[in-house]
């Protein structure tokens, strides 16, 4: 992997995490108590150089006693990197956090592979098609050893799938690309991901820079989530408040007040242009 490739991907405290529960759905009434589920296990990877205690380019592994410290680490950040992050590990941690994790600019690789392929796909699939190896195990296994007291299984197989996760980034960042296993189909199948273009330039810090600032930003914007390179237009945009995962502000190209979603940004630049706040935006998604 060239040096150059690595710097340009790769930010200083970028993290890579995984969370293993102590308890399934079922114990908790559904998907609806997610922050009942407790955490078992996390583990991460942090890009760069020179963070505390030697974290970086290290697996490491938090049991539920240790998360302090890895509330720690997420304060000093880049992005937090995970596989349906938005959907589960992030809802599940945050009983855990003195801070509110939507704060965090993050990057949820199923997004990508969602919005390419129009419905969710496994991590074990991905990972299996992409590169031929495949997960050591399951939540649901993980949460038997939790019972049995196997705390090192659950840390072994919790820094497995963060491994995973971690080539899977770095091959769909440096390929534009990852492969799934079909159902119904013999052969894999190529699915187009934007995580190596749109997040790696820390899109969400740079809209963040544009409102404090009050500076127009330049946009590349996918105007339907099954667009093709057609439904993909540049345009300026002032910036009045951030949500979540979406913005809301005035659109230079069609002159009125829109709100964005921010995953559908491939590129964004900070411009000289200034401007005032304006506060009647309206609250259509397009």
């Amino acid at each position: 992997m060239p040096l150059a490739w690595y710097k340009l991907l790769m930010n200083p405290g970028d993290i890579v995490f995984d969370v293993e529960t102590k308890k399934s759905f079922d114990d908790v009434g559904g998907k609806d108590h997610m922050e009942k589920l407790g955490i078992s296990v996390i583990g991460a990877f942090v890009y760069g150089e020179n963070l505390p205690a030697g974290q970086a380019g290290k697996y490491i592994a938090y049991e539920e006693h240790e998360l302090p410290e890895f509330e720690k680490l997420l304060k000093t950040s880049g992005r937090v990197i995970g596989f349906n992050i938005h959907h589960f590990d992030l809802p599940v941690l945050q009983p855990y956090m003195s801070f509110n994790l939507k704060e965090l600019s993050t990057l949820d690789l199923m997004n990508d592979v969602e919005k390419s392929a129009g419905f969710r796909i496994s991590l074990d699939n991905l990972c299996g098609a992409t590169f031929g190896h495949n997960k050591s195990s399951n939540g649901m296994q993980a949460i038997y050893w939790y019972r049995e007291g196997k705390i090192e299984e659950i840390k072994k197989y919790c820094i497995k799938d963060v491994e995973l996760t971690k080539d899977l980034f770095e091959y769909g960042a440096k390929n534009g690309q990852v492969f799934f296993n079909p159902r119904n189909a013999p052969g894999k199948v190529a699915l187009s991901v934007g995580w190596g273009n749109a997040e790696v330039k820390n899109i969400r810090k740079i809209l963040k820079q544009g409102l404090e600032e009050k500076r127009s930003i330049e946009l590349e914007y996918i105007t339907k989530p099954e667009a093709s390179a057609e439904a993909v237009s540049r345009r300026l945009v002032d910036i009045y408040r951030m949500k979540g995962d979406s913005f809301e502000g005035y659109c230079h190209l069609r002159k009125a007040e829109r709100v964005f979603k921010i995953d559908r940004i491939t590129d964004a630049r900070l411009t000289n242009n200034e401007f005032k706040l304006i506060t009647d935006v309206q609250g259509s998604i397009f």
